[in-house]
């Protein structure tokens, strides 16, 4: 009986895995770099994959970024993407719920 040997593992488990992972990994920050500079409502329905309700619940959230130079439906992308890095999920699932109850 031949046991795998822990470079085998690497070279067909490993390797592959990581090399996926990699490319989603560089995809997203290709995806990410090709936004424009001002986000408009438009932009976060798509990016975020909600609907018009979700967006209004979002952006009233305390800790969603304001608008850009106080254009209603405007936001800085780096706001936006910095505001996406620091959220907790689950916070944010909260305050959905909270949301939805009023």
């Amino acid at each position: 009986m031949e046991y795998p040997t822990n470079q085998s593992v690497l070279e067909t488990d490993f390797y592959p895995y990581l090399q996926k992972k990699l490319e989603e990994y560089t995809d997203r920050l290709l995806a990410m770099a090709q936004l424009p500079l001002v986000l408009t409502n438009t932009d976060l329905k798509r990016l975020f994959q909600i609907s018009d309700s979700t967006l209004n619940r979002l952006v009233k959230l305390g800790d969603f970024p304001t608008c850009w130079y106080g254009i209603r439906g405007h936001y800085l992308r780096d706001d936006v993407l910095e505001w996406m890095r620091k959220s907790d999920a689950d916070g944010f699932r909260e305050q959905m719920r909270l949301l939805r109850s009023l």
